[in-house]
């Protein structure tokens, strides 16, 4: 009994020391997530004060379209919800994206004869009661989403399958009309593919609430500009067309509405970071994907889940404001007043962003999730708004041909009889370059990405057949 006592004296004494140091443990810990919260929350609140001092708003409230009536809401028209909101196919789309459609207009298109063009026209006259219904739904000024739009991961979004599939189908219709030498119905089908670029716009506050929405718009405009330059290339329009196609093309803008949406990004990711669990974004089984089948990558998934939900709140706060200053990065490097797109500029930050998530940090996970190759898309943007730019010259020197019988000698022979106020090149702020051509055409361009005078030479097109921005003038083909 008595050789026991110091036993279990000594069991006590050591229980006792790793409680203290259990006591100690936590106590340490529970200052280090304090510590760790404090300082997170107080570098997001100085990089909101930093960024509102400048402008910008960092509150998702003020994002929200506010309700309108349904008689002046484009998507409260019949089918419109149904057809033009969410993600996959619809009912449209897939009738739509029949075989028997050809996405390509121009040099490039299947149909090359007039007989392909009244096979392909009599298919696509299906869809007429379709188009008609889009139509009047246009006419509505508004083009709110029926939805929930507090929570940015759960908000409506348009169904850019359907938004694609029409513009290809109206595109196509457009060039086979052109074909048959009717450019009036070709400028109806013109029309509704420039008008069908509303519902990407949301009205009512005119602020598109994902950069997905705005790069679909530029791609549906690049369709649209390809399809008036085919019908340059073919001498199909008349004048009363030249007319409404110039009056449509001086009222697209699409750098201001890229920077738009570059904010609206800013502002959705931080403000999803700070309403959900980190994991759920961080990880690639979050928001917006299906959950793992098997167990073990549920085990996976479940373990990963814990490992960034024990992450200090503080830290998400981090990731928060590291991410609202480097995407404020592709936002500062344009310049919407002077209606130039700077590629020093952009690549000046995209520099930056890199060299910024070249190192891991667990401040920066949120930022390397969520922001994109802006250069990529400020190149596409500036690319199709010149093409826009240049298509809004060929009008008005189709229109001087027209009534002097040839091409100016120079752009300032255009105004302001044939068009109010010539856009100038959107990459040097200057000029764009002309001259007339010895074989009766004219030669119209850009200095394009490299910012560099290449005498007219389009070199964008590589041997794999993409497209390479950087390379050469941006040339209207005419």
């Amino acid at each position: 009994m008595n050789e026991e006592k110091p036993k279990t004296k000594s069991g006590w004494r050591w229980l006792r020391r790793i409680l203290i140091a259990l006591a100690v443990l936590a106590t340490l810990i529970a200052i280090f997530y304090t510590e760790e919260d404090w300082r997170g929350k107080r570098a997001w609140e100085n990089c909101k004060r930093e960024l509102e001092a400048k402008g910008e708003v960092l509150d998702w409230n003020k994002f929200i379209p506010p309700p309108v009536l349904d008689e002046s809401n484009f998507f409260a028209a019949p089918k419109m919800q149904e057809w033009f909101v969410g993600r996959g196919g619809t009912e449209l789309s897939r009738r739509l994206q029949n075989d028997k459609t050809t996405p390509v207009v121009g040099e490039d298109s299947k149909i090359k004869t007039e007989i392909d063009a009244k096979n392909y026209l009599a298919w696509s006259d299906q869809f007429e009661p379709d188009f008609e219904l889009i139509r009047e739904a246009l006419k509505r000024p508004y083009a709110r989403m029926d939805g929930d739009y507090s929570q940015p991961y759960e908000m409506p979004i348009p169904n850019f399958i359907t938004v694609r599939a029409l513009a290809q189908t109206l595109a196509q219709r457009a060039h086979c009309y052109l074909l048959l030498n009717q450019p009036d119905k070709a400028l109806d089908e013109l029309t509704l593919l420039n008008d069908s670029r509303r519902l990407l716009f949301g009205a009512p506050t005119g602020k598109p609430m994902t950069l997905v929405a705005a790069m679909i718009n530029v791609a549906v405009t690049g369709l649209y500009v390809d399809t008036i330059a085919n019908g340059f290339q073919k001498q199909a329009w008349q004048e009363p067309q030249v007319i409404a196609l110039q009056e449509q093309l001086k009222s697209v803008s699409l750098p201001p509405f890229v920077c738009e949406a570059f904010r609206a990004e800013q502002v959705s990711l931080s403000h999803t970071a700070e309403i959900v669990e980190f994991s759920k974004i961080a990880m690639p089984e979050g928001l917006f994907s299906s959950p793992p089948k098997t167990f073990w990558l549920k085990m996976k998934s479940n373990l990963k889940s814990y490992g960034y939900n024990l992450l200090p709140r503080g830290w998400v706060y981090q990731n928060m404001a590291m991410y609202a200053s480097l995407i404020q990065l592709p936002i500062d490097s344009f310049e919407p007043k002077d209606e130039v797109v700077s590629p020093k500029k952009i690549e000046d930050a995209m520099s930056i962003l890199t060299t910024s998530l070249d190192h891991y940090s667990p401040f920066k996970m949120l930022a390397a999730l969520g922001i994109p190759n802006f250069t990529k898309a400020m190149q596409t943007t500036a690319h199709h708004q010149t093409l826009v730019n240049e298509a809004q010259i060929a009008c008005a020197l189709e229109r001087y041909q027209l009534a002097n019988g040839n091409y100016p000698e120079t752009l300032d022979a255009l105004a302001p009889q044939f068009i109010a106020q010539i856009p100038h090149d959107i990459i040097s702020g200057q000029p764009l370059h002309y001259r007339r051509t010895s074989d009766g055409k004219f030669l119209l361009y850009s200095v394009g990405w490299n910012e560099t005078d290449d005498g007219g030479a389009d070199l964008s097109q590589t041997k794999s057949g993409s497209i390479d921005y950087t390379k050469g003038d941006w040339v209207w083909k005419n």
